[in-house]
């Protein structure tokens, strides 16, 4: 039975989802998972750069529009002084006339904010497969060596004080002979009928078949239960678990500083997941219904609860835990960045707009604006230190990239600027001011 059950990890399907296909499929030609995410979000960002350019040269359009109309909207807010209902009218059908837009400036915003949230769901799933896939090799790994330890012949005391003796045995034999004993002991299903009630006298024959079970061969079946668990965990369990480190550092998956990029990347949690942490983290791939869907899996449920059972779980990475690969798993690096990136992102996009000279928003959108200055790096900082290094690192790149691409396609719409400044005031000298609906 053991050596049919290892081997698991290679029934394991990837998740299906557009996000899993591509960084799970697509993009496997890159070994390391840290480097992939990172190839993976400057894609992802290049194919979004249209959006951005679009988002950017209709901010820019507008506000552009706004300096135009700037004398129409004050003599509209002399004429309405009085009534806001009707000066917000006509400003709106004014802006409307001059080609003001409103939606398309925030369009590819939305776009990109339905983006992150969608993969950021599509990384945690990654991440709940990864942890349960890399768990579920590092078992193969215990069960496959555990199976031919369990053969091997070791000696053993088998009783104790003067019924003790020493016996060169295998586990398996010793479980050969518990199973057999135990084989004979009584039922209760044998003393009731096919309801499953007692039959008349059943429970009463029952327990005293028990007691006379127990004089006679309970102490026997209680030595070879301690002799069974003083081998296994004498001769077999450190060995089966010597296996798991070398697996483990065959297929662990770190990134630079991170020792586990399937875990954040702070300094309080270690890179081996506790039994507690790693239950929390798989989610809901610890129910068979969903693990076996999802994944594929053609275990039974009985072999899939022991499999990640707390016992078998302390088991498989005992020695692991306890190894020179559970430090700590990071140094808060990747946090800190997703936080100043997040706030430098948004202090460079407010100092450029002014020095292209946009318009600085007054009153309760200024009020705003400063609110999200605040507000959305400590929203990175609560994904970076509550989700995996590896949505983490994803954060940085985008932010890293975002910069990159808001500086120089705003040096570049301010170069433009200044090109037709030229070009105007050549031309008002020359030939008279143009109309500006021409620019």
């Amino acid at each position: 039975m053991a050596v049919l059950i290892s081997g698991i990890a290679e029934m394991m399907k990837n998740p299906g989802g557009l996000w899993e296909i591509l960084i799970l499929k697509v993009f496997d030609f890159i070994g390391n998972y840290g480097w992939r995410i990172l190839f993976f979000t400057v894609c992802l960002k290049l194919v979004l750069l249209p959006l951005d350019l679009f988002q950017r040269f209709k901010m820019r359009k507008n506000q552009l529009i706004t300096e135009r109309i700037k004398p129409q909207m004050e003599k509209l807010q002399q004429q309405y002084a009085g009534d806001k209902q009707a000066l917000a009218q006509k400003q709106m059908e004014l802006n409307k006339r001059e080609g003001f837009s409103y939606f398309s400036s925030c369009l590819p915003m939305i776009v990109t904010l339905v983006v992150f949230f969608y993969l950021f769901a599509g990384l945690n799933n990654i991440s709940r497969f990864k942890n349960l896939k890399e768990y579920v090799e590092l078992y193969d790994a215990y069960v496959a060596v555990e199976t031919v330890e369990k053969d091997k012949e070791f000696t053993v005391t088998v009783g104790d004080g003067e019924n003790a003796q020493q016996r060169t045995v295998s586990w398996n034999v010793l479980k050969a002979e518990q199973d057999t004993l135990l084989a004979t002991r009584p039922k209760d299903t044998d003393y009731k009928d096919e309801n499953g009630n007692w039959k008349e006298g059943g429970e009463a024959q029952f327990n005293l078949d028990t007691d006379n079970w127990n004089a006679a061969y309970g102490n026997q079946s209680a030595a070879l239960q301690r002799a069974m668990e003083r081998l296994y965990a004498d001769n077999i369990r450190s060995v089966a678990q010597k296996a798991v480190e070398e697996k483990y550092g065959e297929i662990r998956e770190s990134f630079l500083w991170v020792r586990n990029i399937w875990s954040p990347d702070v300094p309080w949690k270690k890179a081996i997941l506790s039994y507690d942490g790693f239950i929390t983290n798989i989610s809901d791939y610890k129910k068979y219904d969903k693990a076996s869907k999802k994944l594929g899996l053609t275990i039974g449920q009985d072999m899939f609860d022991t499999m990640i059972s707390e016992g078998t779980y302390n088991n498989v990475t005992g020695s692991l835990r306890s190894s020179d690969y559970n430090r700590a798993n990071g140094f808060l690096i990747l946090p800190l960045l997703s936080v100043g990136l997040s706030f430098l992102s948004q202090f460079i996009t407010s100092r450029l707009q002014k020095q292209s000279g946009q318009a600085s928003p007054e009153g309760g959108m200024a009020s705003s604006m400063k609110m999200m200055m605040i507000i959305m790096p400590l929203m990175m900082g609560m994904f970076a230190l509550s989700y995996t290094a590896m949505f983490t690192l994803y954060i940085v790149v985008n932010s890293l990239t975002t910069i990159l691409i808001n500086v120089v396609t705003t040096l570049a719409m301010n170069g433009k600027s200044k090109n037709r400044e030229k070009k105007l005031t050549t031309g008002v000298q020359k030939y008279g001011r143009p109309d500006p609906k021409d620019l």
